[in-house]
């Protein structure tokens, strides 16, 4: 009986030490083909708030918006030029991201005219004001050529446009303020060329099938808890983004992958560059994934005013933090961007209040899951505020600040991947919303490189 015992004990830590190598990074490995390329797409859902009242906010009014969508993508996710460093136990490689429009599976053909808060015009100028008022006659006089002629704070535009193919920018003003502007837009990313006098403007389209950044993880063989972990990306081990050390470090894998053996005491943290910041989803329960028994988590945004440790993410703490369940993302984006869950779920009360339109629950805007299966749904806002002495946008409401933009829905699938839930990894809306205010005191560009557009 001893003999067959220890046959068996032996036979079951073979197999342990074969599953338990086949979840690390190193070349070979099951886990490591997985993640360079996963096999199938993610689920990548757009919604959109229609702003049904436009020209009553450009009164004061109330904010009304209808959530119109899903728009369905495939996300395909690919780290390549990988690089392992045996001594230090890390991998090294660059992320490309491709999203292909399915339309089979969308309520929305892309072709729709929606109608949403301006995102050059009243990020511009909403982010000069706030940060370099003395800039702002300089600014005005840019806006008021490029976008001439200027009627509204908001944009009727088809929803394709929005997102991958691009609003033309007329950049061929010789003024100096209008060259300036375009120059800043150019010179942080907030447009791309189209030819010599005109950029284009999306959401998606610059980020279509290109790089984005460089990471280098842990690849967890001499310590199997720093699986995945990000060590740094595009050669910077930390950020330099937030007033403090602890809110630019790197804490967290990419979201792809988590290490093994996690205790209920642990978080599920991963790091994004799309809102700058590491974020941690909190143990709630045992729940079961195809039949698996899984541990079940839940992301909560917090309340930042009330919590000291996190006073670096708001702009003068306490008094001036986001409100409760949502983030400032305009030190990562550059523009008056407000992320939080869908439809305020589980933030302040009174911003569901301020606009009309908003119907938060849990099962359809909360952030959860389990490492296998999991479900990451953010909102993006933009602030909405009047432009001191402006003429048309001085009455723009200040009660709220915020006009939703976009929900992002971004899905892990299902076991089958033919048939794939809700759930999401990683939002690529940032980076080119209007990060100009630095690249306004750059020399202005008097031409643009023709580029050859992305396709969707």
């Amino acid at each position: 009986c001893a003999t067959l015992y220890f046959r068996h004990l032996v036979k079951f830590y073979h197999c342990f030490l074969y599953h338990f190598q086949n979840v690390l990074l190193k070349p070979g490995t099951q886990i490591r083909d997985m993640f360079e390329k996963i096999p199938f797409p993610l689920d990548f859902k757009l919604h959109i708030f229609n702003v049904t009242n436009p020209d009553e906010i450009m009164r004061g009014g109330k904010p009304r918006v209808n959530d119109i969508g899903p728009l369905y993508f495939e996300e395909w996710k690919e780290k390549y030029d990988t690089v392992d460093n045996v001594e230090e136990d890390t991998l090294t490689f660059t992320l490309r991201n491709t999203w292909i429009f399915r339309p089979d599976l969308s309520a929305l053909t892309g072709e729709e005219i929606v109608t949403i808060p301006h995102p050059l015009i009243m990020g511009v100028l909403l982010m000069v004001q706030r940060d370099r008022e003395a800039m702002m006659p300089l600014v005005k006089k840019g806006v008021n050529i490029l976008f001439d002629p200027l009627e509204s704070a908001f944009l009727k535009v088809r929803i394709m446009d929005l997102l991958f193919d691009g609003i033309y920018v007329d950049c061929s003003s010789q003024d100096f303020a209008a060259k300036a502007l375009c120059s800043g837009m150019d010179s942080e990313g907030a447009v791309m060329p189209h030819n010599e006098t005109h950029y284009k403007f999306s959401f998606f389209g610059m980020r279509n099938h290109t790089e984005a950044g460089r990471w280098v993880v842990y690849r967890g063989v001499k310590n199997i808890r720093d699986l995945g972990r990000v060590v740094s990306y595009n050669e910077e081990t930390e950020m330099d983004i937030w007033d403090g050390d602890e809110c630019n470090q790197y804490i967290g894998t990419d979201s792809t992958i988590f290490p093994p053996f996690l205790s209920t005491q642990d978080r599920l943290w991963a790091w994004s560059p799309e809102i700058c910041r590491s974020i941690g989803a909190h143990y709630v329960h045992k729940s079961k994934y195809a039949g698996l028994p899984m541990s079940y988590f839940e992301l909560d945004f917090g309340d930042l005013k009330n919590e000291p440790h996190n006073h670096c993410f708001c702009r003068d703490p306490p008094d001036d933090c986001p409100p409760k369940g949502t983030m400032d993302l305009s030190p990562c984006l550059g523009g008056p961007i407000i992320g939080s869950k869908p439809h305020f779920y589980g933030a302040d009360p009174k911003l569901v209040e301020a606009v009309d339109g908003l119907a938060p629950n849990k099962e359809a805007h909360d952030f959860t899951g389990s490492p296998v299966s999991a479900a990451k749904r953010l909102q993006f806002s933009m602030e909405l505020g009047p432009i001191r002495d402006h003429d048309l946008f001085g009455q723009l409401p200040d009660e709220t600040k915020t006009t939703d933009v976009a929900p992002v829905d971004v899905s892990t699938p299902d076991t089958n991947p033919s048939s794939a839930k809700d759930g999401v990894v990683n939002v690529s809306l940032g980076r080119n919303l209007p990060p100009v205010i630095d690249g306004l005191d750059k020399p202005p560009k008097l031409r643009a490189t023709e580029l050859q557009q992305e396709r969707y």
